[in-house]
């Protein structure tokens, strides 16, 4: 094997992290302002010393046994491998250079620096400026002391990367390093890390696709599970087998199966922003929004700790918004009014700074709006109708404007005006922009139809037109259902709880009964159906089951400020 320079191999590296990047291909939303985890940093830099990264305390304690005569390389690239396998990639990398620095001959250092350059989880929109480098690189390994698995591994690396520099055989490159990844799990079957690589491969194949709509696993979903399953039967605390677990879970019926690892990931590694916020996908999941409350404040702070130890990977500006946005969302249907005001609100002013002309991005507006869905959901109507509207060029934020005041007009009994504001939502919902699918989200007009369905349903209620209503209701719930999976869900109060609510004023208590138990399944120990079920079970004279349901709704609202008296207020 021929062998490169060390310095040639730092220029390699700092030319892929730097060259500019190509328009994208798909119409996606900033990966700053919309993922689970923090993008990286193209402008890494070293301190005075040449340092990238320290030591960072609270990173775990998993080790992967390399080739290389240097501790310090050793242990850089341990926190490296533990920083991947959270989704902090800047601090991967950094962690990697560091490994290179002290033994700048060491196979593996460079290998995960190529691993933590490539495609990840929440990226829809990967470039490869200098794969060619990069691929060439990854073949010419400096360290002549490799061993054979090292090899294979930086074999199977180079797969990910190709001269094609528009990225048009993404998928294929992907696909081929999953396909290797997977010889080497079956060749090395005792080696749990390579088990956790194939993981991660094949996710990085079908981000965020695991489950149908209707609850089915997707054909490549129960390998996936079953790998994870078989490593943390072995390794308990690995780490990249607990984060990837409840990912591969968390859209499925049974999204319980994760939550006696999400409780030990929340202690895992109380350094790692990422990981500590990763328990919330198991805990709103599961209706334990008080959790995801807390632990996603642990994680903010974290991650602003991290950006003062670590200041060269200027970690400032990609501060990730997804932990405001899925705490707003368990706060609000933890009954949170006063605890959770100031959380909508700094989600608000977060993207506010992130992102100051929302005309193009929905998401932007979603969250901008976050203040306004929680007046809704808990009920607060003459807030809503003394909050300012948005800009009316945010198609989107106008629908939810539009949906939150018709509800509230429809409370203060002025169907008229409440008809105004249907109207108005359905000419918004006209636009050909919300039409489009931004990845990796939905489709805006879906959410939407839900908000219409809901709106209308509660204005045809209030005129006593109760099976047109009803009707209105049901294809809400069918707007609702066909939504893909995404964290937290990208519809914040479920259709059914105002289906539910629907069918008890009219006195419906077994039809009410039976949709709240429909919504359990699709939202697992929602407390706001579980008082549904209370209701309708006690309308049936059904009081033993009602009383469980009554202890189930209450310790879902202990720790908020509202306490609801229905479904859908």
């Amino acid at each position: 094997m021929k062998i490169v320079s060390p310095i040639l191999l730092w220029g390699i590296l700092f030319l892929f992290a730097g060259l500019t990047l190509l328009r994208p291909r798909y119409q996606v939303i900033s990966p700053e302002v919309s993922t689970c985890g923090a993008a990286l940093s193209p402008d890494i830099t070293s301190n005075k010393d040449g340092k990238f990264i320290s030591i960072i305390a609270g990173t775990g304690h998993h080790h992967y046994n390399i080739n290389t005569r240097s501790d310090s390389a050793q242990i850089y690239f341990d926190q490296g491998l533990s920083f991947y396998y959270s989704y902090h990639f800047a601090e991967a990398l950094a962690s990697f250079k560091e490994a290179a620095r002290f033994d700048p001959n060491c196979t593996m250092a460079w290998w995960g620096q190529t691993l933590a350059l490539g495609p990840y989880y929440n990226n829809y929109n990967y470039r490869m400026p200098g794969v060619v480098l990069i691929a060439k690189m990854s073949l010419q390994r400096t360290n002549t002391g490799a061993s054979t698995k090292e090899s294979d591994l930086a074999n199977a690396m180079v797969l990910r990367y190709s001269s094609d520099t528009t990225n048009a055989d993404r998928a294929h490159l992907d696909e081929s390093y999953a396909a290797a990844m997977k010889t080497l799990m079956k060749k090395y079957p005792l080696d749990n890390d390579i088990q956790a690589l194939y993981i991660d491969a094949v996710m990085l194949c079908h981000k965020w696709d695991f489950w149908n709509t209707d609850g089915t696993p997707k054909s490549w979903t129960p390998e996936l599970v079953s790998v994870c399953e078989s490593i943390l039967k072995k390794e308990p605390r690995q780490p990249a087998a607990l984060h990837y677990y409840i990912h591969l879970t968390e859209a499925s019926r049974n999204p319980a199966k994760a939550l006696p690892y999400a409780d030990v990931l929340k202690d895992l590694m109380p350094a790692v922003a990422h990981m500590v916020h990763m328990p919330t996908h198991s805990y709103q999941r599961n209706g334990l929004f008080a959790k995801g409350v807390f632990v996603n404040e642990q994680a903010n702070s974290i991650f602003q700790k991290m950006d003062s130890a670590a200041p060269g990977l200027h970690l400032s500006k990609y501060n990730p918004i997804h932990f405001f946005a899925v705490q707003s969302y368990c706060a609000m249907n933890a009954g949170m009014y006063v605890k959770g005001r100031p959380l909508y609100h700094r989600a608000r002013e977060r993207m506010k700074a992130l992102k100051p002309d929302f005309k193009n991005d929905p998401y932007a507006q979603f969250v901008y709006m976050l203040p306004e869905i929680a007046l809704v959901r808990l009920g607060k109507w003459q807030e809503i109708l003394q909050e300012p509207s948005p800009n009316s060029q945010w198609k989107y934020a106008r629908i939810m404007d539009d949906f939150a005041k018709g509800l509230a007009h429809v409370r203060k009994r002025d169907l008229s005006a409440a008809r105004q504001y249907l109207s108005d939502l359905q000419i918004n919902l006209a636009d050909s922009m919300l039409a489009i699918r931004r990845m990796p989200f939905n489709k805006p007009k879906q959410s939407g139809e839900i908000a219409a369905g809901i709106l209308s349903g509660e204005i045809l209620l209030s005129e006593g037109k109760t099976a047109e209503a009803i009707n209105a209701f049901k294809n809400a719930v069918s707007a609702e259902d066909q939504l893909t999976y995404r964290e937290p869900q990208e519809w914040f109060i479920p259709a059914r709880q105002y289906l539910g609510a629907c069918l008890l004023k009219i006195n419906r208590a077994r039809d009410a009964e039976l949709v709240y138990r429909d919504d359990l399944v699709y939202n697992p120990g929602n407390g706001w159906s579980q008082l549904g079920m209370h209701i309708s079970l006690k309308a049936q004279k059904k009081l033993k089951e009602a009383r469980k349901y009554k202890t189930l709704y209450q310790q879902a609202f202990a720790a908020g400020d509202v306490k609801p008296i229905e479904s859908a207020f």
